[in-house]
């Protein structure tokens, strides 16, 4: 793509990303900076060419391939509070514990076979560990990085607020289908704060539908955060805390899908938030 840009080198709006993001009525938006320009449709996004016949066609502009992963972008749901959060801004250092970096190493793994296989990479990451050690963050980075350098279609769900919007919905006389269909077809889906909540019978069969769908569908890939860990919890008396697994909380079948579509990322060290 040929693009024409003001201080191409050195933009100081967008650091020559030539997009910016911002907060956005609580969802992370993305737009073309003012230093985008592209000489080739003068923003357009189509050419008109005229063949050997004198037959003039329309095509598409290379600068079409930026401005439908912008789009992707805005399509995906990121929650505002991470607008500005990013792989190169994870706190890893010490203290921080050491498992917060393999975390982020496993992350920009993800990326890389993910991209090198051509999206034909079906297995996902499950991020498990307490509150506040930057679960969702590492998450949402995946994604973010995969939509704007790649343009894989991506989106990101709460699945607490999911059933809320589902049990809001049947007022509305709305299917659950007309909810979770944008979701389960998705490339690349974050599930954030799995197993929140009571889990009720009916709770647990929406997951079952909604696992069980991109579980058989084995060209999609989930990424899953959870402050429920696979193992009992150990307390400083190396006895069993009175805490649930994550089986526990969502039955052993949903549980057995998750582990097969999904590499575990356990998270350990103090809480962001109160450090």
């Amino acid at each position: 793509m040929k693009s024409k840009t003001a201080n191409s080198v050195n933009c100081n709006t967008c650091r020559d990303h030539q997009y910016v993001v911002s907060n956005q009525k609580g969802k992370v938006r993305a737009e073309a900076c003012k230093c985008f320009a592209c000489e080739s449709c003068q923003g357009t996004g189509r050419i008109l060419e005229e063949d050997a016949n004198g037959i003039s066609r329309i095509r598409e502009c290379q600068c079409a391939d930026f401005n439908k992963r912008l789009k992707l972008f805005n399509q995906a749901g990121i929650p505002g509070k991470f607008v500005h959060e990013g792989l190169d801004n994870y706190e890893v250092t010490p203290p921080r514990h050491r498992s917060l970096k393999d975390a982020l190493t496993r992350s920009r793994t993800f990326i890389k076979e993910f991209v090198q296989m051509k999206g034909q990479y079906s297995q996902g990451l499950i991020f498990m560990g307490e509150p506040g050690l930057g679960k969702t963050h590492l998450a949402v980075s995946i994604i973010k990085e995969l939509i704007l350098k790649h343009g894989v279609e991506c989106k990101f769900v709460d699945f607490f607020e999911l059933l809320r919007d589902i049990r809001h919905g049947y007022g509305e006389d709305i299917s659950e289908g007309e909810f979770i269909n944008p979701y389960v077809g998705v490339k690349v889906l974050v599930v954030d704060e799995l197993a929140k909540g009571r889990n009720t019978d009916w709770e647990i069969t929406i997951l079952d539908h909604f696992i069980s769908t991109r579980y058989n569908d084995d060209d999609k890939v989930t990424l899953v955060t959870t402050n429920f860990n696979d193992k009992p919890a150990i307390d400083d008396n190396k006895k069993s805390a009175p805490s649930y697994t994550l089986e526990e909380k969502i039955g052993p079948r949903i549980f057995s899908r998750l582990m097969e579509m999904c590499k575990k990322v356990h998270l350990q060290g103090k809480d962001f938030r109160q450090v």
